[in-house]
C-alpha cells in the first residue's frame, strides 16, 4: 500500500480532460484514442454538384458521403420511397422523361443559373450540412474551422450562397477556401500536375505548377451526359426502338449503377484490336422493368458506344464541335499546348485523374494514347489546316526519300574519309587534354546524388482525392490564401474582397508602406491576422 501510495504520489493528476487531449492522435486511425478530438480539429467539406464528403483534418479519407437526391430531399411524412415494393407500385408504369428533367432532382446546382432556384439551394446545404454533423461527425457545428474545398470554376451566385448558408445558420469562425485541383495534386505527393477532373457536368482540365493553377480549360462532356445516354441505349435496347425526343423510361439509379460497372471504353479509336475478342459476347444485366426475376442481354461491344460518343465524340468531325464540346483528350492535348515548354514537360510526365469518370475501365488508358497520338501527328504547334497536313505530309516523304542506301560512291567517300581521320590529320591541332581521376570520381559522385525529374514523357500519377490532400495541409497547419472571418463576411458579403492586383501592381515608393503591406505572392501566410481578404482563383 505504501509503495503504490508513493507512486500515485509522484505522478501528476490525470483529469479526464488531460487524458482526452493527450490520447488525441488524428493520424493514427486504429489507436484506441483517435476517436477523441480536441475543438481544435477542423472540419473539411468538399462540395459539389452531386455529392458532399465530409470529415476532420489528418484522416485519409472523409467520415461520410452525402448525396443530394430525391430521396435526401424527402420531407417528413413521405413515405414514397418505401413504396416501391409493393403491388400499388408495381401496377405504376414508369413515365418517360426527358434527359434534362429526368436528372435534374440529383444535382445540387449547374454552371447555368438562369433557372436555379438559388433559395432551394441553400435550403439543400443547410439540410446536408445538418445530417453530416448530427448522424456522422457527431460534433457540434459552428465551433471548430471549417476548410471548404471546391472548384476552382463556380459562380459568385452559388458561392455566395453556400457561404451565406453556412455563416448564418452556424456561427462558424472563419471558412478557409481550397480548390480541388491543387489539393489533388497535393494527395499526389506532387507541386505540379496537369489535373483532369470527369465530373458530373463538365470535365475540367487544370495545369498546376508549384500549386498555383497556370491553365484551366473545360468541356460540357461529363458523367452527367454519359448517365442520360446509357438511358437512351437501355431504353432502346429494352423497348426495342427508340423513344420520341429520347425519352428515358428507366430510373436514374439503375443507369447510374449500370454506367458505373459495366461501361468500359476501347484503348484507342485507331486501334480494333479490341473489339475482335468481344465482338459475340453478351452481358446479362437484371431488367429495369422486373430487377428481381427477369435479366437483360445486352452486347459486350454496346457498352463502350455511351463512352466513345459521349466522352471521345467519335464520328464527328473536329471542325463541328464548338470550343466547349471537345472529347477529352483533345482538351488535355490543348491545355499542355497552352502552357510554357517548361511547364508543359513537367505537368504532361505527372497527369493526375479524379472524379467519377475516371473510374470507367479503360478511360484513362485511352486519354493518354489519344493525347500521344496527337503529339506524333500534330506536335506541339497550334496551327491545323488541310495546307498545313500537306506540308507534314511532304516533310515525312522527303525524310522517307533519304534514308536510302547508299551508293558505291558515297560508300567510298565515307571510307576514305574514315581512314584520314584514322591517320590523325584532322585531330592534329586539337590539344590533349589530361585527365584527372579525382576530379572524375567526383563527378561521378555528384551526378550519383542528384534526382533529376521526370519530365517531357506522358505519365499518370495516382492521387488519394481533393479531400486528402486538404486533409493533409490543414493537419499540417498551412492556412490557405482564401481564409474569409465570419465579422467580415457578414458586413459586406462577396464585396468586400479585395482584387489581387490592388497590392500587387500598386506603385509604392516608401519603403516602410511596402513591407507591411500583406505578401500575397505565395498563397500561404505563416500567421497574424489580415485586414483584407481576396477570393484568389474565385475572384
Amino acid at each position: 500500500m505504501s509503495q503504490r501510495h508513493s507512486q500515485s504520489a509522484r505522478s501528476p493528476p490525470r483529469t479526464p480532460q488531460h487524458q482526452l487531449r493527450s490520447n488525441n492522435n488524428s493520424f493514427a486511425s486504429n489507436s484506441s484514442g483517435s476517436t477523441y478530438r480536441v475543438e481544435e480539429d477542423a472540419v473539411i467539406f468538399e462540395l459539389g454538384a452531386r455529392w458532399l464528403r465530409a470529415g476532420f483534418e489528418g484522416e485519409s479519407e472523409p467520415k461520410c458521403i452525402v448525396g443530394f437526391g430525391p430521396e435526401e430531399s424527402r420531407r417528413a411524412g413521405d413515405y414514397r420511397g418505401y413504396l416501391k415494393g409493393t403491388a400499388a407500385a408495381e401496377d405504376i408504369p414508369i413515365r418517360p422523361a426527358k434527359p434534362e428533367d429526368w436528372a435534374k432532382p440529383y444535382e445540387l446546382w449547374k454552371m447555368d443559373l438562369r433557372d436555379i432556384d438559388l433559395g432551394l439551394v441553400e435550403d439543400k446545404i443547410e439540410r446536408a450540412v445538418r445530417e453530416t454533423y448530427n448522424k456522422y461527425l457527431l460534433a457540434d457545428a459552428g465551433v471548430a474551422r471549417l476548410v471548404l474545398v471546391l472548384p476552382s470554376v463556380i459562380p459568385h451566385p452559388l458561392l455566395s450562397s453556400v457561404l451565406t448558408t453556412l455563416f448564418n445558420r452556424w456561427r462558424f469562425p472563419s471558412i478557409t477556401l481550397l480548390t480541388s485541383a491543387t489539393m489533388a495534386t497535393t494527395a499526389a505527393g506532387l507541386r505540379s500536375a496537369l489535373v483532369v477532373d470527369i465530373g458530373w457536368a463538365e470535365t475540367v482540365v487544370t495545369g498546376v505548377y508549384e500549386y498555383r493553377e497556370v491553365a484551366t480549360k473545360r468541356t460540357t462532356r461529363a458523367m452527367k451526359s454519359l448517365i442520360q445516354e446509357t438511358g437512351r441505349l437501355i431504353t432502346r435496347i429494352s423497348t426495342g426502338e427508340p423513344q420520341p425526343d429520347d425519352a428515358i423510361l428507366v430510373d436514374f439509379e439503375y443507369c447510374e449503377e449500370v454506367a458505373s460497372r459495366f461501361l468500359w471504353c476501347k484503348p484507342s479509336r485507331h486501334l480494333d484490336e479490341a473489339m475482335a475478342g468481344v465482338a459475340g459476347r453478351t452481358v446479362s444485366i437484371p431488367s429495369p422493368s422486373d430487377p428481381g426475376s427477369s435479366y437483360l442481354d445486352i452486347p459486350f461491344s454496346n457498352l463502350t458506344e455511351p463512352v466513345e460518343k459521349v466522352l471521345f465524340a467519335e464520328s464527328i468531325a473536329e471542325s463541328e464541335l464548338d470550343d466547349e464540346e471537345k472529347p477529352i483528350s483533345g482538351v488535355v492535348y490543348n491545355t499542355l499546348l497552352n502552357l510554357p515548354p517548361d511547364v508543359r514537360g513537367i505537368c504532361m510526365s505527372r497527369i493526375v485523374f479524379i472524379g467519377g469518370g475516371s473510374k470507367i475501365a479503360g478511360v484513362r488508358r485511352r486519354v493518354l494514347n489519344e493525347v500521344a497520338y496527337l503529339v506524333e501527328q500534330y506536335g506541339w504547334s497550334p496551327v491545323r489546316g488541310k495546307v498545313i497536313d500537306r506540308q507534314i505530309q511532304k516533310l515525312r516523304n522527303l525524310r522517307l526519300s533519304r534514308q536510302h542506301p547508299p551508293t558505291p560512291s558515297e560508300t567510298q567517300e565515307q571510307t576514305a574519309s574514315g581512314s584520314a581521320s584514322e591517320t590523325g590529320y584532322e585531330t592534329a591541332d586539337e590539344p590533349e587534354t589530361e585527365i584527372d581521376p579525382i576530379e572524375q570520381k567526383l563527378q561521378r559522385g555528384r551526378e550519383k546524388d542528384v534526382v533529376r525529374p521526370v519530365q517531357g514523357i506522358l505519365r499518370e500519377i495516382e492521387t488519394l482525392g481533393a479531400w486528402a490532400g486538404a486533409s493533409l495541409l490543414t493537419s499540417l497547419k498551412v492556412r490557405g490564401h482564401v481564409e474569409i472571418e465570419r465579422e467580415k463576411y457578414l458586413q459586406h458579403g462577396l464585396a468586400g474582397a479585395s482584387r489581387e492586383w490592388d497590392h500587387n501592381h500598386r506603385d509604392v515608393k516608401d519603403s516602410n508602406l511596402h513591407s507591411q503591406l500583406p505578401d500575397r505572392r505565395s498563397g500561404l501566410r505563416s500567421g497574424g491576422d489580415r485586414s483584407s481578404w481576396t477570393l484568389a482563383g474565385w475572384g
